[in-house]
């Protein structure tokens, strides 16, 4: 089952999809099993298998990746309702076409023979398969977003500096900028990303801002805010609660503003 959203997966996700798929193929082999043991149909035995697996992993398949992300991700419930519908009546439609193909003439138990005999039964048993796969889906997706989001947590982007030159290669977007520590002003954090602001231009990098300190750790840097750092060589002028650095007008958070004056008038 891939992912809806294009990304790359990581083994272990592949590794549990891939046992899943193996649970329910051994669960198949040993539900059939009869059909050797009892009526001595060993090529009958595959081919229910192969199928029956067959029908159901392209069903399971047609939901996650089509079904799910292009109606009911959209909230688009009606087409969705309707298409899981629709195709979930032609899966169990050729399922029990093939049972009555193998119970009713192969086997020849003629009660077998009616095409809605098990038609409740076996699309409330597909029912159920497809809500077990995409809990699974859903439940993996979200362990490894998880799992990317705390190790989006760590630097993104170790620092690249030359002691001499006192500059750092920032890496924004698919572009690496060539950024001299001197001319860097103040930092702006947003969540998941940081607006590292220099006297010529804004370079967005990804990371909170504490990664952003971290990665601009030759840039003496003071927070005066829970969205700020500020250079402590730039700070000139501060007039009500605020830092003023030409067109900024950088907030000073009550817990900071103590130490921030520390740092500017030493005791």
């Amino acid at each position: 089952m891939s992912n809806s959203t294009s990304i790359k997966q990581p083994v272990s996700a592949k590794i549990l999809h891939l046992l899943f798929w193996t649970i329910v193929t051994l669960i198949f082999i040993y539900d059939r099993r009869y059909l050797i043991q009892k009526f001595q149909l060993p090529e009958h035995f595959i081919a229910c298998v192969t199928i029956r697996m067959g029908l159901l992993i392209s069903l399971v398949y047609l939901h996650l990746n089509v079904l799910v992300p292009r109606f009911f991700k959209k909230r688009s419930y009606v087409k969705y309702t309707a298409l899981l519908l629709l195709s979930l009546g032609i899966y169990v439609s050729l399922q029990n076409l093939y049972d009555i193909y193998l119970y009713g003439y192969v086997i020849g138990d003629v009660r077998s023979r009616s095409f809605f005999g098990a038609f409740s039964y076996n699309f409330l048993t597909t029912l159920w398969y497809l809500a077990l796969t995409a809990g699974l889906k859903f439940g993996l997706d979200k362990y490894f977003e998880k799992s990317k989001a705390d190790e989006s947590n760590l630097p993104p982007n170790p620092p690249m500096s030359d002691p001499q030159e006192k500059s750092i290669l920032l890496k924004t977007g698919t572009k690496q900028i060539m950024t001299d520590l001197d001319t860097v002003t103040h930092v702006k954090g947003l969540k998941d990303y940081s607006i590292i602001y220099t006297t010529a231009e804004q370079i967005i990098v990804k990371g909170s801002l504490k990664n952003a300190e971290i990665l601009l750790g030759d840039k003496k840097l003071v927070r005066v805010h829970k969205s700020y750092l500020v250079a402590l060589d730039r700070i000139k002028t501060i007039q009500n609660n605020q830092i003023i650095l030409e067109n900024h007008a950088i907030p000073i958070g009550r817990s900071y503003k103590k130490e921030l004056f520390q740092l500017l008038v030493p005791s």
